[in-house]
């Protein structure tokens, strides 16, 4: 499946869905997409419903993403990884740092709203 990555905003964050291999020829894309968000200092929820495989170099970006949004003050959660990506996740222990959902409402109603009443 070839690598696709797109960004929708809602009130409470920002939502990158991501879809086939994240991987040495993809990670620019995906590493850039991700820093693009966070130096907003956006909330951002990472759907991965739709991604195949993730190796060292996508660990490493959402790590680094990580790293910088918490210097911001931000937050960043992953959505729906598919079971032999969680795995990865799981194995490595970057579920003790990245939060993970099941579900995108689950992801998004965990960050605060930033709209005033």
């Amino acid at each position: 499946m070839d690598f696709d990555i797109s960004l929708m905003r809602d009130d409470r964050c920002a939502v990158v869905r991501v879809q086939g291999d994240i991987d040495v020829v993809s990670r620019t894309r995906f590493e850039e997409t991700l820093f693009e968000v966070v130096d907003t200092g956006e909330p951002m929820v990472v759907d991965m419903r739709e991604v195949t495989f993730c190796d060292s170099t996508g660990l490493n970006a959402l790590v680094a993403a990580n790293r910088r949004a918490m210097e911001r003050g931000s937050h960043i959660a992953l959505v729906a990884l598919p079971p032999r990506v969680q795995r990865v996740f799981r194995i490595t222990g970057i579920d003790k740092f990245i939060p993970i959902f099941d579900t995108l409402r689950e992801a998004i109603v965990s960050f605060p709203s930033t709209t005033t009443p």
